[in-house]
């Protein structure tokens, strides 16, 4: 049948793209959660990072079946493609939900009740220290809430809050010049972007899988018609 041939074309080439996508959202996860400081990934945003490598190394596995199940005119892993489809997106309305949680008021708060357990952050072990200087770096910004003063007295403020651009906002400490912005407004910054492009991401790949749990939905349809029609 000529209109089982171009659906059968067009579940192949949705899988193709699926397959790459899902390629790329895995690689860009996995490069997100072993860089969690450049990328500013909080805790609170891993399990949605983690849900994200999940479904996107199912999604490849589940491409495959699709494209095998649509070649060999195979109802049993069609089937299985679309369960798993529909599996899948229950995950990912789970990613956006997450995303979306993160950005409410509530959750910021959390997020912020949190990193007072980190000051002073002189404190902290080396680890802390160094994971948040690199912040401090990256976000032209010195402390947490109150700048230089959540490291404690001004002999312990490390060289990362030095302030090297001068367009940013600084101030004067102990003859040196220091970023007078605290770290927070960057992070709830980051936490912001990611959230959305959480979402987004979600949003992206929720309509791919339902485009695809139709057409295997339709493929099936006309195996079994056709099956009937030869018995």
């Amino acid at each position: 049948m000529m209109t089982s041939k171009v659906i059968k074309n067009l579940f192949l080439t949705f899988n193709f793209l699926f397959f790459v996508g899902g390629s790329i959202i895995l690689g860009l996860s996995l490069h997100a959660r072993n860089n969690q400081v450049d990328y500013q990934i909080t805790d609170e945003l891993l399990p949605a990072i983690s849900l994200l490598i999940f479904v996107s190394a199912v999604t490849l596995i589940f491409g495959f079946l699709g494209c095998c199940g649509a070649i060999g005119d195979n109802r049993c892993l069609l089937a299985l493609f679309f369960v798993g489809l529909l599996a899948m997106f229950l995950t990912m309305l789970a990613v956006g939900a997450l995303g979306a949680i993160s950005r409410t008021p509530a959750a910021q708060e959390v997020v912020k009740e949190q990193m007072k357990q980190l000051l002073p952050l002189s404190e902290q072990p080396k680890e802390v220290q160094e994971s948040f200087q690199k912040v401090e770096k990256t976000g032209f910004c010195c402390g947490l809430f109150v700048g230089h003063f959540d490291w404690g007295n001004s002999s312990v403020v490390p060289d990362s809050c030095n302030c090297t651009d001068t367009s940013r906002n600084c101030t004067v400490l102990d003859s040196r010049e220091i970023y007078s912005t605290p770290c927070m407004t960057y992070i709830m910054t980051w936490l912001d972007r990611v959230s959305t492009s959480l979402m987004g991401t979600a949003f992206a790949f929720g309509i791919l899988m339902i485009l695809g749990m139709i057409f295997s939905l339709v493929l099936l349809c006309q195996l079994r018609r056709s099956k009937k029609s030869i018995i």
